[in-house]
């Protein structure tokens, strides 16, 4: 600390451009070590980022919190939270020079701050202050030998209470992936508690509705789980096709965002943080004006104007069945097998056709097939379908299970649903014969594909000396390569995307590798536990890691923007 004391204290006054003596230097910072790995140009210009790192036991935690993943991940997330806690309450009233994000809900893999082996890291960005381009001297020494050792003292040393909260963080994900499994052991491709809290607080908010009505399953659908030696009862979904529906304003769309959220785990308090659904659980919607590169939707989407060809389909402003029907196959290619659908957020045309409508034009002369006629296809290859459907009665027919919901209370209305299907027979439609025979592997050429993306990957000017990965709203830039990204609705937010993104570019700047899970597995440490070190200057920066699927469906949707 007297170290970097002197050297600030030095500083004080000189041009901005000296901060730049402190880089590629590892300081002594009390308990922890302190690196500047990268320093602004101006005071104006984006903020600076250090390095802090130190043994675990100096704090005062064992190897009991990060002697297993999942308690890394727990453990690593509880004390990101608490260190974004202590910065905005010491700066609540001002702009603060210690930058780092207040987590969401999920919990993630970031690499902000990571704990394993031994030892916690943490990337801070720090505005390094500086006044008519001179260095600030008493507002550096404020931030580095005040807030800061302020701020990582009450956040990071281990105390009673910080030990028993981070017991219950860590206890929170332990019950989730033991749920997880339990799921797995008994057919479910779903699980929600009792007493559960599916709303949110507001459209923009993802905290939980104050005074909302607790989750309570059907006793016909109730299961009870155990993990981690507790008992967890709650209602099972079972595999299959999965029917939600009822009025509107009842509950239908907050439960199928629950699903659809629950892919990631959530913080204790959430309300949600013991739902589970099947890991291969993917949102589908539609997207119009996507662009589409070399997918095969033949299976929903044939007999084009033209004789143009869906089984190696391209285009650069889909339409919204088009999109949709894409969206579903894209993800069923990659190995999807659960699919959460809305008919709220979906074309009509791609869930059902009107029996009139389909006897006047007929099907040879319509090119969509609608999902309804191929549902029970997917079905024999292992896919399940969890639909809301407050409208679209035929899926009542090929449902496995309805769900019927009266102000955000559950029934199992299956036995009901097929009764009344069965005794109607003026709204029974005939579903015909299969067009397309499913393919339940992929024939996609990754190197054709990832080759026609890879003249983009470079930087965006002579002056830049590296590619950029940049978000500018819900967009995702990758030198030349963009992405539209707000339909990708499981993505959690910002860093998640940035994540994504700097994982894509190493993948194309390596032709030889392919997005498959394992390979996400592999890159993972590289990209966020040891490498971000080794990162370019412009990546480092707070990233979290997305799922598989997520990362799955940006890459679909680079395409080059042209220089």
């Amino acid at each position: 600390m007297k170290e970097l004391y002197q050297r600030l204290k030095a500083l004080s006054g000189k041009n901005y451009g000296n901060y730049r003596q402190l880089a590629n230097k590892k300081l002594d910072f009390g308990d922890f070590s302190l690196e500047f790995l990268h320093i602004q140009g101006d005071p104006y210009a984006p903020p600076s980022k250090i390095l802090i790192s130190a043994p675990l036991k100096i704090l005062g935690w064992t190897s009991n919190f990060t002697n297993s993943f999942t308690k890394q991940i727990a453990f690593s997330d509880f004390l990101h939270r608490e260190l974004a806690q202590n910065i905005q309450e010491r700066f609540s009233e001002k702009n603060s020079p210690i930058i780092l994000n207040m987590p969401g809900e999920e919990i993630l893999i970031r690499n902000s701050l990571w704990c394993d082996n031994g030892n916690i890291s943490l990337v801070l960005q720090i505005a390094l202050p500086g006044e008519k381009r001179l260095i600030d001297g008493e507002a550096v020494q404020e931030i580095f030998i005040s807030a800061l050792p302020d701020i990582l003292t009450n956040s990071l040393y281990a105390s009673a209470e910080k030990i028993q909260k981070a017991l219950l963080a860590i206890e929170n994900l332990e019950i989730r992936e033991g749920l997880l499994q339990e799921i797995a052991k008994k057919d479910l491709i779903a699980f929600v508690p009792n007493g559960a809290i599916l709303p949110r607080e507001s459209g923009i908010s993802e905290k939980p509705l104050p005074e909302a009505i607790p989750f309570e399953s059907p006793e016909s659908l109730c299961v009870e789980l155990e993990s981690c030696g507790k008992k967890i009862k709650g209602m099972g979904i079972p595999k299959g096709i999965t029917v939600i529906t009822g009025g509107a304003f009842h509950g239908k769309s907050t439960l199928l965002a629950a699903l659809e959220k629950a892919v990631y785990p959530h913080i204790k308090g959430d309300g949600r943080e013991w739902i589970v659904v099947s890991e291969e659980a993917v949102r589908i919607k539609t997207e119009e004006g996507r662009s589409i590169r070399h997918s095969d939707i033949s299976l929903l989407v044939h007999n084009l104007p033209g004789n143009k060809t869906t089984s190696d389909f391209s285009t650069a402003y889909a339409s919204g069945s088009t999109s949709e029907a894409a969206n579903l196959l894209e993800m069923f290619e990659f190995g999807a097998r659960t699919f959460l659908i809305d008919e709220d957020s979906s074309a009509v045309n791609f869930l059902v056709r009107d029996s009139r409508v389909r006897a006047l034009i007929g099907n040879e002369k319509e090119p969509l097939v609608p999902l309804i006629d191929q549902i029970k296809n997917f079905s024999t290859l292992g896919c399940n379908f969890i639909l809301v459907a407050g409208a679209c009665g035929d899926y009542l027919e090929v449902a496995n299970t309805v769900l019927l919901l009266t102000e955000y209370r559950v029934e199992n209305a299956t036995e009901k649903a097929k009764r009344i299907c069965s005794n109607n027979s003026e709204i029974k439609s005939e579903l015909p014969l299969e067009f397309v025979q499913l393919q339940s592997k992929s024939s996609r050429d990754f190197k054709n594909f990832s080759d026609e993306l890879r003249p983009a990957i470079k930087p965006l000017s002579v002056v830049e000396k590296q590619v950029k990965v940049k978000l500018q709203g819900s967009r995702l830039h990758i030198g030349f390569l963009q992405a539209e990204l707000a339909h990708i609705t499981q993505m959690p937010n910002s860093a998640c995307q940035l994540g994504a993104g700097v994982f894509l570019l190493n993948l194309l700047q390596n032709p030889e590798n392919k997005p498959s899970q394992e390979l996400i597995q592999e890159k993972l440490e590289k990209v966020f536990h040891i490498g971000f070190r080794n990162l370019p200057q412009g990546m480092i920066r707070e990233m979290a890691l997305p799922r598989y699927f997520e990362i799955v469906a940006v890459f679909l949707r680079l395409r080059d923007y042209g220089r």
